[in-house]
């Protein structure tokens, strides 16, 4: 139901949209016709009060579809009334292959000589020949065009610029012979020259602008793909340098800076790179509204719309300019209202992102637009409506970073959460293992049983106290304890009976011994040691007395037929001040010998003999 629903919108806007255009298309070319409509010719006076002229109302043409008249030729041709009156400033004939001639009279009523120069502003043009005739009568000639290298202009200029040679008071007349394979684009104009300095000043400062804004925006796009990797950032960058480079080569600027000397890939460029343009720009809209999953048939006609635009740039390369400027024109309408259409479902289907996509191609097919309209005359044929295509262009490039940078934003943002959490996972894990390892560390030096140190750590902490007693000359004390005839208590009562009787010794030795610094340890079996730092010999004598008498109070039944009748411990005691000849082993020998003592002497009993 989905997919219904989003099929049916995207015929309706597309047939709404075709539905437009050839409206548009009809409405236009009545226009067009209309402005043809009258074969006068007035004379055009200029004079300083007005340093900038334009020639509507004031020039004719005539279309050689023979492309071999002459001069005189033409010349009887105007003579006949063949001309045809233009009321714009500027011709659009499309894609032809005539040749055609301008014609227009200037009656020069200046009071002193004025450098006037006449403008033919459209830098694509292959072959521009003006005809002007000196006092004498004699036709001169200029030649010009984009087939000839920049350097033999007769004006370094991006456009065409030549030296208007009129006379004082007097009417001169003048043609201009045009062929093209390009665009049949006629927008001539007399200027002063120290009019044009300062319009040229001006639009150069408006073109500088627009490629310097292109420029950062590839080169900080290019960053961010450096910083996070994305591809579609680097498909974006060259994007806007095809682009960029392309309005630079129709504005005439790529022939003046780039490939002066080439103008073989001057006319070879102006298909070509908007070709390369559109492969990136939708390259560039695969990768960034994600159509695949937003717009998957709509991906497979982006798919064909490569296909067609690399066949394009290979066109551009070999085939004639004509049909390939022709093919590059088409597929640029095509791929703009394709890329429209794309946004439009994506934003539908849910991404953010793609309202971006509509905003800047909107732009981009308004200024595209204005440009057209104006070229019929509906709009004022101004610096805006000429440039507009170049500005809807530059706006697109700029909407389109706002999109990759808010990408960037929300990515990042996406990423700082997940990073915060896997922060918080891991400081849980790490608190986690943590206890774990200090649970596991408690484990190692533990007694399972009874939760004292265990022999391990006895051993350990009984050689680190007997070195730092060393190094203070403090007495280490020793209390070997062992739970008298403990075999006879397992025979008769079993092993679990054994066990609680253990627990009570601990319970005991935990009660009794409350010193921080003294270590008791179940050093295996039925015994237990005890290490007591900075203790003397009668403190730790008192300590095992204490122990003995808790004992005999718990009142814990011992087997039949033996000493006693309750448990019993008895306990051997050693005391050293550690020298530096002395070993560890030596403190714990003479405790276990006192132990062995205790038993000999009936058992319950400490015994503590100094052997020195």
């Amino acid at each position: 139901m989905q997919h219904t629903s989003l099929k049916l919108f995207t015929l309706s806007f597309t047939n709404k949209l075709l539905s437009c255009s050839l409206l548009f298309t009809i409405l236009l070319s009545l226009l067009s016709l209309n402005a043809n409509s009258t074969s006068v010719q007035n004379k055009l006076v200029i004079n300083e009060q007005q340093l900038n002229y334009s020639l509507a109302n004031h020039i004719r043409y005539f279309e050689d579809k023979t492309n071999v008249l002459t001069l005189q030729e033409v010349e009887e041709m105007s003579s006949k009334g063949n001309f045809i009156g233009i009321k714009k400033d500027n011709i659009s004939l499309g894609y032809i292959k005539s040749t055609i001639w301008l014609n227009f009279i200037v009656d020069d009523q200046s009071t002193q000589n004025i450098n006037w120069q006449l403008l033919i502003d459209y830098p694509l043009l292959d072959n521009i020949v003006v005809f002007s005739k000196t006092k004498q009568g004699i036709w001169q000639e200029q030649t010009m065009g984009d087939h000839y290298p920049f350097n033999q202009r007769p004006v370094s200029y991006r456009a065409f610029l030549s030296k208007l040679n009129t006379h004082l008071h007097q009417v001169t007349e003048f043609y201009v012979k045009v062929n093209t394979t390009s665009s049949m684009q006629l927008r001539l104009a007399i200027v002063a020259k120290e009019a044009f300095l300062l319009s040229a000043l001006n639009s150069e400062m408006f073109f500088g602008l627009i490629y310097g804004i292109m420029l950062m925006m590839a080169i900080y796009n290019f960053f961010l793909y450096l910083a996070v990797k994305d591809t579609s950032y680097l498909i974006y960058v060259f994007s806007v340098i095809s682009g960029c480079v392309f309005i630079m080569a129709l504005n005439g600027h790529a022939y003046q800076y780039i490939w002066p000397e080439n103008s073989q890939l001057a006319n070879t460029s102006v298909p070509l790179l908007p070709s390369l343009w559109m492969v990136f720009s939708a390259l560039f809209t695969q990768m960034f509204l994600e159509t695949k999953r937003f717009a998957p048939r709509l991906y497979i006609a982006l798919n064909i719309q490569i296909a067609l635009a690399l066949f394009s740039v290979v066109f551009s390369l070999l085939g004639p300019y004509q049909l390939a400027i022709k093919i590059a024109t088409g597929l640029a309408l095509f791929n703009g209202i394709l890329i429209l259409v794309v946004s439009i479902v994506c934003w539908k289907n849910g991404n953010r992102f793609a309202r971006y996509f509509v905003a800047a191609w909107l732009f981009y097919a308004v200024g595209t637009a204005m440009l057209i309209i104006s070229r019929f005359g509906v709009l004022p044929d101004n610096f805006i409506t000429h440039n507009s295509s170049s500005l809807g262009l530059l706006i697109e490039i700029i909407m389109l970073s706002l999109a990759l940078s808010d990408k960037y934003r929300v990515l990042t943002q996406a990423l700082e959460k997940q990073t915060i959490e896997l922060e918080h996972k891991v400081d849980l894990r790490t608190q986690e293992l943590e206890i774990s390892n200090q649970q596991l560390v408690e484990l190692s030096r533990t007694d399972a049983l009874t939760g004292l140190a265990n022999r391990r750590h006895l051993d350990h902490q009984l050689t680190t106290e007997w070195e730092r007693c060393s190094r203070e000359k403090s007495p280490l004390s020793l209390l070997i304890c062992d739970i008298d005839q403990f075999k006879n208590i397992n025979d008769h009562f079993g092993h679990q009976y054994g066990d609680d009787c253990i627990l009570a010794v601990t319970e005991v030795l935990k009660s009794i011994i409350n010193r921080p610094g003294d270590i008791p340890a179940r050093f295996g079996g039925d015994e237990f040691v005890i290490i007591l730092p900075n203790t003397e010999n009668q403190g730790a004598i008192k300590l095992g007395q204490q122990i003995c008498d808790a004992m005999i109070a718990e009142k814990i039944e011992q087997a039949p037929d033996t000493f006693y009748s309750f448990v019993t411990m008895s306990i051997g005691c050693a005391t050293i001040i550690p020298q530096e000849n002395d070993e560890v082993k030596t403190l714990f020998t003479l405790a276990d010998k006192n132990l062995y003592q205790a038993k000999k002497n009936g058992r319950n009993c400490i015994v503590a003999i100094d052997e020195n």
